[in-house]
Order: C-alpha cells, then structure tokens, then sequence
C-alpha cells in the first residue's frame, strides 16, 4: 500500500509534459492573445481526428455543448428523453434550453438506457435523446439504441463525458451521436481544469455552435444574430487540453490495466457483481464500478475503506430524481436505476495508480465486504 492516502481520481500530467505546456502557456501570455487562437484550433482539430467528426467546437464546459446542441435540435416545449442514472448536468442542460426532461430507467447490464422504457416513454412530443457511456462504456446494445432513435426521427446527443479513448465495435466514442459531447473537467481521463467540447458532422450545427460560443456573434458579418453568450474555450485551456490529448492512448491503456488487476482480483468473490464487458467493448474506465450485494451497508463500507484502508471510494452519481430540485421528474418507474446506483462503489481510478496499490485496493474490498457478509 502507499504511505499517502489513495484518492478515488487524480489527473496525471507528466513532468515532461508539464515542462512543456509551462512553456507554451509562457507563449501565450508573451502573445496577449487569449482567446480564439491557434491553440483552441489545433485542440479542435486532434480531437476531431481521434474522434473521426468532421468538425470540433471547443467551449468552456461539457455541460455548454449539451445545451447548445439542445438548442440547436429545437427542444424548446419538446420532449427529450434522458437517463434517469446519469449527472445532473443532462437534465438541467435540458430545461435551461427550454426543453422538457423525460426520465428513462437504466439497463443494469449495460449501464445505458433500457430500450423497453424509451419504447414505453417516447411520444409524438420527442424531439431528442441524449445517451451517456456512463463509467466510459459505450453501451453493447448500441446499435439497436441507434435504431430506436433513427424509428422515431430524434436528435442524439451522445455525453461521452466519461469515455475518452472508449471504443465498441472498433468505433470510437463520440462518433455516433448528431452531436457528442465531451468534458474536460479536473477528474476526467483527459482535462484541461474545464472546458468541453462539441462535435458533430453537421455543417449547420458546427456554424451555430461557433458562433453562440461567442455572444452569437455571426463570423461573417459581426453582427449578433443569436442570444448567445461567452462560452468560448481560453487558449491556456486550450493549450492545456492539446497537450493532455497526446497522452490520451497512453491514459487509456493503463487504466485498462488497472480495471484488468481489479476484475483478477476481484472476479467470483462473494458479496459483489462485476460488469460483464461483452467481446468487441473497449471501456475508457473513467470509474471502476462493481456492484454490492443486498444487506451490505455501502456507505459504511466506504467510511471503513477510507478510515481504516485509506483509499477513497464512492457511488457512481445519486439517481437524478432523487435529487432534491429534479424530485418532480420521479414517475415511479426508474426502480432498476435506483437499485444499481444505490449498490454501485466506485474504486479508485487514474492512470498513476500503481500495480501494488490496485492489488491491495482489490484485498481490502473483498475483505471488508466478507466480514459484511458474516
């Protein structure tokens, strides 16, 4: 075990790579140009091409390209159907674009939206669906999800704020949705300390989120023709996020390495589920969630990791109707998302966790949730 105690998620950012985005931030700063510089284009264009979108829009936060996207698809007194077992951001973006949030019970087996409830749930009213790879697992069940939104015309918004780098089928996350979204916030795979990012093949959506990033200002003429506001991406975070980019491949890898010592370690343990990762799923392991039994009292168990152990741990998000200002979206019928999450704990998960460190996480869990188990 290491002496420190184990944090559930730490970005890591190389000396040599520090070393290097010191200097170009010191660039920056000797430029005076601060915003809408080459930095934010050559962020926009590495990420488009690890994406293959057409085109990239950086932005301050993953939560701004949800809304512009909403906006764009025209969700205001529309339907959009969004995950009930997500972050809060995918409702809120929605009712801050004027839309009307439809709660969608989870799959447990895949994390996703359960087909059978947005079957049930859709309506003449549906506009859009936003699909979130929730944990950075790009749902088995893709392409019939894909299906359903293609049978009943919606806009899909993919949040793969989870899953830089995740792939299914050999396509990589992000390349699925009429928009996707990413998030570079301090605890993801890849971050810039904030920012998001919009991508699309959609000429029309590409212009109109370049331009509302910034005011609504029109490129072409100057003039204001959107209610837009300042949602660009500054090019120290810019610069940032390229950076942190090229290590994307090397991020990845090791936290699959780190989810391949957890599930040896912990696979046919009692008291526990593992996700069953189906052949073709290639898991960006933004969190390492396994799942407790009935009867073991979770947040106990993360009191006792971290007081006695010293690694934190947690559940994956609290249902987004039991949140208290969204309580009025709980319909009754989102029991499956209620009963993973409140059994899910998430283990500590970042790319400079050592071997040692993962092994002995992986003993205490089964430890601790044994004596649980009497």
């Amino acid at each position: 075990m290491s002496s420190k105690p184990i944090p559930l998620a730490r970005p890591d950012f190389p000396p040599t790579l520090r070393r290097a985005i010191a200097a170009d931030i010191e660039a920056i700063l000797a430029s005076g140009r601060l915003m809408s510089g080459p930095w934010a284009i050559r962020f926009e264009q590495r990420f488009a091409e690890l994406t293959g979108r057409k085109h990239a829009v950086s932005l301050n936060t993953c939560t701004t390209a949800l809304q512009i996207a909403l906006m764009f698809a025209g969700v205001r007194d529309k339907e959009v159907l969004v995950p009930a077992g997500s972050f809060v951001t995918d409702v809120g973006a929605v009712q801050c674009a004027g839309g009307c949030p439809v709660l969608v019970d989870m799959n447990p087996a895949t994390l996703s939206l359960d087909l059978r409830d947005l079957e049930r749930k859709v309506s003449p009213n549906t506009r859009a669906m936003i699909w979130v790879h929730l944990t950075g697992i790009v749902a088995a069940d893709h392409a019939a999800l894909l299906d359903f939104a293609r049978r009943h015309r919606l806009f899909v918004i993919e949040d793969a704020a989870h899953a830089h780098g995740a792939k299914v089928d050999g396509r990589p996350a992000g390349s699925f949705g009429n928009a996707s979204c990413f998030s570079f916030y301090p605890t993801k795979i890849l971050t810039s300390g904030t920012g998001g990012l919009l991508l699309t093949d959609d000429d029309a959506l590409a212009k109109y989120a370049r331009e509302i990033r910034v005011f609504g200002k029109e490129a072409e003429s100057g003039e204001i023709i959107h209610l837009g506001n300042d949602w660009f991406l500054d090019e120290i975070r810019a610069c940032v996020a390229f950076h942190h980019t090229g290590e994307l491949e090397a991020q990845v890898a090791r936290r699959r390495a780190i989810a391949a010592r957890y599930q040896a370690g912990l696979a046919n343990q009692p008291g526990l589920r593992l996700l069953d990762v189906p052949k073709g799923s290639e898991p960006a392991w933004y969190q390492f969630p396994i799942f407790l039994d009935e009867g073991i009292d979770r947040d106990a168990l993360i009191d006792c990791l971290k007081s006695k152990h010293g690694f934190e741990t947690k559940g994956i998000y609290k249902p987004t109707h039991q949140e208290k200002v969204f309580r009025n979206f709980d319909d009754g019928t989102l029991e499956n998302t209620e009963r993973t999450l409140a059994h899910s704990l998430c283990l500590p998960m970042f790319s400079g966790l050592s071997d040692d460190d993962a092994d002995f996480i992986a003993r205490m869990t089964t430890a601790e949730i044994r004596v649980r188990l009497g």
